[in-house]
Order: C-alpha cells, then structure tokens, then sequence
C-alpha cells in the first residue's frame, strides 16, 4: 500500500469543476476550467483537447517556472507539441501564479520556498490530477508530469507521492536544497513535519521512467543541485546534460524538447494494447 504523501491530498472532495471554451482550432479546443483546490480555493488552469479520433488519450500535466502562468509563451509552445502528437494537456496557475497572483502578498526573494507553499503547489497538483481523471478524454493509466525549473521542484515530490503519474520530465530541476528550502520554516514545524525536498523522495519514482535534463550553464538550478538529484534518482532514470543556460539560449529548444521529452512520454506512455 502507497504511504501517506507528505502533503494534503483530497480525492474524494468534490472539485466542483467549471469549463468555457477559449479557442476552437483545428486540431485542439482549448477550455479554460477551475476546480477546487486543496486548500478550497479555486484553480484555474488551460485544459487542450486534440481533436480526431483516439479517446481516450494520454494526458500531461505541464507546469512552468517560479515566475510562469498557464499562459507563459514557452508553456503555451511545449503544450503544441503534445497537443500535435494527441496529448491531452492540462496546465493550472499555481499558488499566487497567473489569475491567482495577490499583488499584496509579500514577495521575499524565496517565497516560494517556504514548506506550506510548497505542499500547496503539490496537493493542487494532485488535485489537477483528480481532474483529469474526471474527464471521458482521459486515459486515466496514460498521465505523465512536465515540469520545468520551480514545476520540475515541486513536481518531483509531487510524482514520487503520486502513483497515477506513469511517467515523468523534469527540466533544469534540483534537489538537496536543505535550509535554502526550510528557510521560511520554524524550526519547530522543521522537527514535526517530513521533507519536502525532492532529494529524500525522487528514488521512489522509480521504476516509473524519468528524464531529468539540466544544463551546464544554469545559474538559478546550479549545478550542485542538479547533481544531488541525478544520484538519488532511482534504477531506470535518464539524466541529460546540454552545454546551455537555463533558458536554453543558442540551441533548438523545440527540437529538444520534441525529441527528449514529447518523444519520451510516448514511448512511456503507449496505447493500451487491450482488445
């Protein structure tokens, strides 16, 4: 039996889910839904439905970095690319990310990195989840976990804790933070609650397959990071090194991107082969 996550999720709560329809193309209808939240609050998010026959689909759930939102122009693009090979593709706007964004909240510069926000990024996440499993276009044994920089953080604690994730990406993402993750955290609330630090939990994806691609010139996920969560990486793990800085300046990023991870999740991800 999987042990309890080290954050809240809530399978059973109602989600309460809304949708409207953005945009209708020609080869997706994008839908703005909401939904609860773990916290009760609403999550809105940018669901891509392909069009064609093929439901139900595999799906991903494709979350950005600490400054992104279900908008943000490289988001939008790496969703294209699943959306072009028949991926459903859910991205939400994390905790005071994009229509949840609070101008008045205080801002430290690692905000983001204090352990109750940090457990909010991950129970929504499992949250989304709960959504995409709630939609008939959904192959609910076909859900892969995009997560670039602050989504690749978060998002591998997340996956280690989720089962129904089959597979995941992490782009320019780190482990081993140790007080640079806790420091907005009492230290009595340090001593009662469990880590969230990727490091103590990225072994557990295993054998679930895992990508991990950083880059050699990253000065936000430095090296040292990268590094710790190669190694506590569990057997079947693929880490990539590309001589590139954090935004992928000077190289292909869509090719990269189509080749090591939208190539990866569908041959981690095939179709059913029932009959």
């Amino acid at each position: 039996e999987q042990p309890a996550a080290p954050f809240k999720v809530a399978h059973e709560a109602p989600l309460k889910a809304r949708e409207e329809v953005v945009a209708d193309t020609a080869d997706h209808k994008q839908l703005r839904v909401e939904f609860n939240g773990i916290h009760g609050d609403r999550v809105p998010g940018f669901l891509y439905l392909p069009k064609g026959a093929g439901a139900p689909r595999a799906a991903v759930l494709l979350q950005y970095g600490i400054g992104g939102s279900k908008k943000t122009d490289y988001i939008v693009e790496i969703g294209q690319q699943f959306i072009d090979v028949g991926f459903v593709v859910l991205t939400i706007d994390a905790p005071d990310r994009g229509e949840r964004r609070q101008p008045d909240r205080p801002k430290p510069l690692m905000g983001h990195f204090d352990r109750e926000r940090f457990a909010q990024y991950c129970g929504d996440y499992s949250r989304a989840v709960d959504y995409l499993d709630s939609r008939p276009e959904v192959d609910r044994e076909r859900i892969g976990y995009v997560g670039i920089s602050w989504g690749a953080i978060t998002g591998l604690t997340y996956v280690a804790n989720d089962p129904r994730i089959k597979a995941m990406s992490s782009i320019v993402g780190g482990a081993n933070f140790g007080d640079v993750l806790s420091e907005q955290t009492s230290e009595e609330t340090k001593q009662v609650l469990p880590s969230l630090d990727p490091v103590d939990y990225v072994g557990k994806i295993a054998p679930r397959p895992l990508v991990m691609i950083n880059v050699t010139r990253d000065i936000l996920v430095a090296r040292p990071f990268a590094e710790a969560l190669h190694k506590a990486a569990g057997e079947g793990s693929k880490a990539l090194w590309l001589e590139t800085d954090h935004y992928f300046n000077g190289v292909d990023r869509q090719k990269i991107i189509q080749t090591e991870v939208v190539q990866f999740m569908q041959d981690s991800l095939p179709p059913s082969k029932k009959i």
